[in-house]
């Protein structure tokens, strides 16, 4: 049982984002990506069947708001975070720009899609406004978790600056 809490405390913090903190974290328009960026960041860290059930429910919580879509949103969470495994497995993402790579073509064709779904009038416009813009303030998000996770940066480094 105890193997499951990070899960439940990533799903946690998904609902938390999208309903307390994603006007607060955005940034021109631009927001982050949280649920799509943890399904990425699984794909990279678990296995196939983690990712698959955890885009799942992941989508579940992030988009329940948008009930006329919302087998939509879980599909495609679940089908990016699929190929985000199956590249992990044939690629060698040793490096970190393969990584934010990964990370920010994922969240890319996430962006893309949901604007799909959304049918909008400006969907070039919106391209350019929402989407690559948001796709790259994810990336920068991501370029945080990984230079800490491998160490590059540590509280120690960061108290010998000062």
């Amino acid at each position: 049982m105890t193997k499951y809490i990070p899960y439940l405390v990533y799903l946690w913090l998904l609902g938390m984002h999208q309903v307390f903190f994603k006007d607060l974290t955005s940034i021109l328009g631009a927001t982050i990506n949280l649920t799509i960026l943890i399904v990425l960041l699984l794909a990279i860290h678990k296995s196939e069947v983690v990712v698959i059930w955890f885009g799942f429910f992941a989508g579940l919580v992030s988009f329940a708001a948008t009930s006329t879509m919302l087998g939509w949103h879980v599909l495609i969470i679940t089908i990016i975070g699929l190929i985000a495994c199956q590249i992990k497995n044939r690629l060698n993402l040793d490096s970190l720009y393969a990584k934010l790579l990964l990370v920010l073509g994922g969240v890319f064709v996430h962006n893309i899609l949901t604007l799909a779904l959304s049918q909008t009038d400006d969907f070039l416009w919106l391209i350019l406004v929402k989407t690559i813009p948001g796709a790259i303030y994810t990336s920068i998000i991501a370029y945080l978790y990984f230079v800490v996770k491998e160490g590059k940066v540590t509280p120690q480094k960061i108290k010998s600056i000062f």
